[in-house]
């Protein structure tokens, strides 16, 4: 329906044929072939994961169906590390089965962040746009949290171009702060990716003030906001700023080859675990590949300057060079950094270092592509100019070659035994109130349907209650194995029952669990006195769970303020997002431009 004058008439096929015209009109084949390199460089790196099933990998797990419980709005269990990425999850698979989730999940982080970069380097023409998608996509960063399972964070990486866009928008044109909350919002499913958007675009947007300081602080505020539902939790949380010193220097960054950790920073890798690193990275195709990026970006600083601008860049390079700085000193002092995070407050997001080179990663690849393209243009013949820029784009397939095809069939997807489904089905049937023990007392598995590749524990995102798990870490180093503490009040009171060997049944009642479940096959299996006390209560596969006796009385713990303040804010940023959403398209449907 169409509006003019106060006269509603019916759009006729031929002006909705007409107004589709227009729009494919504006495609060009260079709008075609960036978006065929980004679907192909996507392809190549998921490859069989978008096969049917899950992709299971260490952090990375979906289920068909996820409960919204407390604890994954922060309500109780350990730090909200994984707030509100979990509630947004489970809201999700209400409607859309967690495979389906997954598939659209993955598929939005190479797109978004080769679209994006292709879209802010769009002034330097397609050559360089082709070379800066395959730096975004295709590096060592997204490789190893992507098989570290950590896709929160990744999509707020994917994002960050998009988000540095619209902050330039702002700061030139006073509009775009709708777009730019919404963004954050989307790239905030976890701390780290909140905390990243909200330092990279704020000041690009706010400073120097030439939208005005209340419009500003406004806009700015807007942006931390939706980062509440995580920010709040960790506040009143009874562990914050408490954390196993041994932590910081478990996971700081860890170099990939002889050149040492300087050097491995420089190119994006040392992620704390060396499972998830590919073995070209211990080579010196790590090196070619670091050296030849940097000269690239180093080519390209002149010409992005003049575009993007002084402010825009001088922020983006000064933020890189402090998470350059931060990681490389994790892995070089790792004591002094240990002392700083326990000095700063909420140091301890921090403490896996390598995610800090996520502004770093995105700028090299900002800046080579238009680099590569100044080399171009002194080319005089157009076949020699071709060939360089598809050499330049493949360069980085070829020099992380076993990123290709899932990670060499590292990231590919499985079916769950049909006993996860009836596992669930009999606990959301038992009407006992009660929450639930995982055992082992360990929270990662190895299973057989998934090629007995180590991921967390999917139990706890199966069952229809609240769990409490392990949240104690054995992180293999130095020959040894490190056991880092986790802050979850519940699970440290379960850890010290089963240390000391007494029958979980003496604990059970206080901490409001009813049920006990028993996963076996897997390491460690539970001890001999352990279950006494207990009822067998079920059995679905290679899942057993014990009960408390009937009638025995459990503490239900009650919501406190805190929760409901919780909730009350959860709900204002919901309802606000939903609010910019309409305001935004009664602009558009009037005809008019977003609002600012």
């Amino acid at each position: 329906m169409t509006a003019k004058d106060g006269v509603r008439t019916r759009m006729t096929g031929w002006q909705a044929g007409a107004l589709r015209s227009r729009w494919l009109s504006r495609w060009t084949w260079r709008d075609v072939l960036v978006w065929a390199w980004t679907a192909l460089l996507t392809v190549l790196l998921l490859g069989p994961s978008l096969g049917r099933g899950f992709t299971l990998s260490y952090d990375m797990v979906f289920v068909p169906r996820q409960s919204l419980l407390p604890e994954f709005l922060g309500l109780q269990g350990g730090l909200p590390r994984s707030v509100p990425q979990d509630a947004v999850v489970a809201a999700a698979t209400t409607v859309i089965d967690g495979a389906w989730l997954q598939h659209l999940v993955l598929l939005a982080i190479p797109i978004l962040a080769g679209l994006g970069v292709a879209r802010l380097v769009s002034f330097a023409g397609l050559g360089a746009q082709l070379i800066s998608v395959s730096l975004m996509i295709w590096n060592p960063f997204v490789i190893e949290r992507l098989v570290q399972g950590h896709w929160a964070l990744l999509l707020a990486y994917a994002l960050m171009p998009w988000a540095v866009g619209t902050a330039i928008r702002i700061r030139r044109t006073g509009r775009g702060w709708i777009a730019l909350i919404w963004l954050c919002a989307a790239g905030s499913l976890v701390p780290s990716g909140g905390i990243l958007l909200a330092l990279v675009t704020i000041p690009i947007a706010c400073w120097p003030p030439r939208v005005g300081w209340a419009r500003g602080l406004a806009g700015a505020a807007a942006v931390v906001s939706v980062n509440l539902p995580w920010i709040l939790p960790a506040l009143v949380h009874p562990n914050v700023g408490v954390g196993d010193p041994a932590g910081a220097e478990v996971f700081a960054l860890r170099s990939e080859g002889p050149w040492g950790p300087w050097v491995t920073a420089l190119g994006g890798g040392g992620l704390w675990n060396a499972e998830v690193v590919p073995a070209s990275r211990g080579t010196v195709l790590a090196l070619v590949l670091t050296l030849v990026a940097l000269a690239a970006a180093v080519l390209g600083w002149s010409e992005v300057r003049r575009h993007l601008g002084n402010g825009p860049l001088g922020w983006l390079t000064g933020l890189a060079a402090v998470g350059f700085l931060a990681a490389g000193v994790s892995a070089t002092w790792g004591t002094a950094w240990a002392a700083v995070l326990d000095i700063v407050p909420g140091g301890g997001l921090a403490r896996d270092s390598q995610k800090l080179l996520a502004p770093l990663v995105a700028l090299l690849a900002i800046l080579a592509g238009p680099g590569i393209a100044q080399i171009g243009r002194r080319i005089a013949d157009r076949t020699t100019r071709a060939v360089l820029v598809v050499a330049c784009a493949i360069v980085p397939v070829a020099l992380i070659p076993d990123g290709v095809w899932g990670v060499q069939g590292r990231l590919s997807a499985v079916d769950y035994p049909t006993q996860w489904a009836q596992m669930r089905a009999a606990f959301a049937a038992d009407p006992e109130p009660g929450d639930v023990i995982v055992l082992p007392w360990s929270n990662f598995r190895r299973f057989d349907f998934n090629a007995n590749r180590t991921i967390l524990d999917p139990a706890p995102r199966w069952l229809p209650r609240s769990s409490i798990a392990s949240d104690t870490l054995a992180v293999a180093r130095s020959g040894q194995i490190e056991q880092i503490t986790g802050d979850d009040p519940r699970s440290a009171i379960v850890s010290t029952a089963i240390a000391q060997g007494r029958p979980l049944a003496e604990i059970m009642g206080p901490i409001g669990a009813r049920f006990v479940l028993v996963e076996v096959g897997q390491q460690p299996e539970p001890g001999a006195g352990i279950l006494r006390g207990l009822r067998p209560a079920g059995a679905a596969g290679d899942f057993v769970w014990w009960a408390l006796p009937a009638g025995e009385p459990i503490d239900t713990h009650e919501p406190s303020a805190a929760a409901a303040w919780i909730l009350a804010v959860d709900a204002a940023v919901i309802l606000g997002l939903i609010a910019a959403v309409g305001v935004t398209v009664r602009h558009r449907l009037r005809g008019g431009h977003a609002p600012g």
